[in-house]
């Protein structure tokens, strides 16, 4: 599928978080479906939410401080940490092992 050109995919183009304009370094404000012959399509950016994939706190190398209900999520990195943090915000690392379900006795 070929894209279409726009102001609204330009490299130089900016949105006006205001109106639905687009902002052109070099023709100022145009609308977004405006296109000149200085266009240049911007990189395609790759987003990933940043609540997806692991946690530290699903690796085998993370280590819980406490073993307290209010403090599950505290602990320190086996590997590559000395400080404690809370492992259920950090992204795990590329060295992520997930931990073996609990055995029930």
């Amino acid at each position: 599928m070929k894209l279409k050109k726009s102001c609204s995919n330009c490299i130089r183009g900016m949105a006006i978080p205001v109106n639905d304009d687009i902002f052109c370094l070099i023709k100022g404000a145009v609308t977004p479906d405006y296109v000149c012959s200085r266009h240049k399509f911007a990189p395609v950016k790759k987003t990933v939410a940043r609540s997806e994939g692991p946690k530290c706190i699903d690796c085998e190398h993370f280590v819980t401080k406490n073993n307290t209900p209010d403090e599950m999520t505290i602990g320190v990195c086996r590997l590559f940490s000395v400080r404690f943090f809370d492992g259920s915000l950090k992204n795990a690392c590329s060295k992520f092992q997930q931990k073996e379900a609990e055995k029930v006795g």
